[in-house]
């Protein structure tokens, strides 16, 4: 499967004109490769937390998808995948608007709400429609935000940072009512990535005072941040999305967690301040093990999960809730640009 996406990969994207929506939430198969990724915070109406990850990949013609849950309450964390070529009523996705499916997973847009599905044998069935709290972000210039200095090293980059979720897990013989949030992050183009790149650590935090912060460390030898990283604040009214230099960023791995399956060693609490917010926050996992290890689909192991922010701003408490993806430290085996 890696080695098929390697290949995949090689090919060049052909020049990018402006982005466009509904239009562009759609697939773009004129490019190697392309995802389409959600991640939320819910809550039942007993107060037990949950986190939802639900992400569609393509790969020229090959559709590949994602679905993990964590439950806070209980400490666990489980997932499938799916691996598909793209064939009508197996996988595809629609080039005029947002349509993924692999099976009977999908993500689709009616009537302004998106409506996510996925079901798994050790997580249940679950349906959840999104309303949208702010507008699409283009993050970078425009929409393109550079991995690397080579002509292929980017991506068309979009988030929607804060959606009104709600829905339901069917499974255990009980209807389980949600409510939360969700983030949602397309990416298309080339995917290559600089030879010198080990890995990403990429941040979604949702901030208690309604704003919320995108932020990605491309990771060289060391650990050291490539001059590519970056982020994106976006106020609590959505307007005028704010580019975050990665020199106003200070980033520190507070403890670790061991992989008893890839042994891999992930950072597991995060202190993370950002200067010209003047935030200064924790960001911790709900669950310690929220490690994917895919080697049925994308063949990539990384660690996604949900975790809880605590700190301050403008020296005032802070909360929040985050997603955090963490890719290379099981080895290299990263397909392309960071996927969220």
């Amino acid at each position: 499967m890696r080695r098929l996406l390697a290949a995949l990969l090689l090919a060049a994207a052909p020049a990018a004109g402006p982005i466009e929506f509904p239009r562009d939430h759609g697939a773009h198969p004129d490019t190697a490769l392309e995802w389409w990724y959600y991640t939320g915070h819910l809550q039942a109406p007993d107060g037990k937390a949950y986190g939802f990850q639900l992400t569609f990949f393509r790969a020229r013609e090959l559709y590949l998808a994602h679905f993990a849950w964590t439950d806070a309450a209980r400490g666990t964390f489980a997932y499938d995948e799916k691996a598909h070529l793209g064939l009508p009523g197996i996988a595809g996705a629609s080039a005029s608007g947002l349509d993924v499916s692999n099976e009977d997973w999908f993500a689709r847009e009616e009537n302004g709400v998106v409506r996510l599905a996925a079901r798994a044998r050790d997580i249940g069935t679950l349906d959840l429609r999104l309303t949208p709290e702010k507008p699409p972000v283009l993050h970078g210039e425009a929409g393109f935000s550079k991995k690397g200095p080579g002509e292929n090293e980017y991506s068309r980059y979009v988030s929607i940072t804060r959606f009104a979720a709600a829905g339901t897990l069917v499974g255990g013989g009980r209807t389980t009512v949600l409510n939360g949030t969700a983030w949602f992050d397309h990416e298309w183009g080339p995917g290559a990535l600089p030879a010198r790149t080990s890995g990403w650590d990429w941040f979604a935090l949702q901030l208690s005072d309604g704003s919320d912060l995108m932020l990605y460390r491309m990771r060289l030898s060391g650990n050291a941040a490539s001059p590519f990283s970056a982020g994106t604040f976006v106020p609590a009214d959505g307007s005028a999305p704010r580019p975050i230099p990665w020199s106003d960023v200070t980033l520190v791995p507070k403890s670790a967690w061991a992989s008893p399956r890839s042994h891999a060693v992930y950072p597991a609490v995060w202190s993370v301040a950002v200067r010209s917010l003047d935030l200064a926050v924790t960001v911790t996992p709900l669950v310690p093990d929220q490690e994917l290890v895919t080697g049925r689909s994308t063949g990539v192991t990384y660690w996604e999960g949900a975790c809880r922010v605590e700190g301050t701003r403008g020296g005032r408490p802070i909360g929040g809730r985050a997603y955090v993806e963490m890719t290379g430290y099981a080895g290299r085996d990263v397909p392309g640009f960071p996927p969220s």
